[in-house]
């Protein structure tokens, strides 16, 4: 008796199981969402690029200035974020150098490190904000 209990637990079990795992299929082949602009299925090219970031010699000013190049970046993504964008490759460090140049020379020190989410399920990247870094200083211990 308690083994027919067995198999017949084994046989709703496998049952449930299968109707969860057919749902989900089904599911994942109804859905397909529309992609936005900004959608890619892989990351953007600027992983790889170099920092667009850095300093040059003004020689009619006499001093050294931040230097910007266009970011490595869908130009859509500028209305979005701004029009000063740094590439994923630049460090805080080069970011923070950058801004303090700015402000020593008067000019904005505004920018946007895009922020990226990789979906593992869909398979796409999406934009999701902007990460800028701050120097903090404290007295604490380190």
């Amino acid at each position: 008796m308690n083994h027919i209990r067995g198999l017949a637990s084994a046989a709703i079990v496998g049952l449930v199981a299968a109707l969860v795992l057919s749902s989900c299929a089904a599911l994942a082949e109804t859905a397909s969402p529309t992609p936005s602009r900004q959608t890619t299925g892989t990351r953007p090219a600027d992983v790889l690029a170099p920092c667009n970031l850095g300093e040059k010699w003004d020689s009619s000013a006499m001093l050294v200035v931040a230097r910007y190049d266009a970011p490595a970046v869908d130009d859509s993504l500028l209305d979005d974020y701004g029009p000063t964008i740094a590439n994923d490759s630049c460090s805080d460090a080069a970011i923070i150098k950058w801004q303090e140049l700015r402000r020593e020379t008067g000019e904005s020190d505004e920018i946007c490190r895009i922020t990226w989410y990789d979906d593992p399920f869909m398979g796409l990247t999406y934009p999701i904000g902007c990460a800028v870094p701050v120097v903090v200083v404290t007295d604490a211990s380190r």
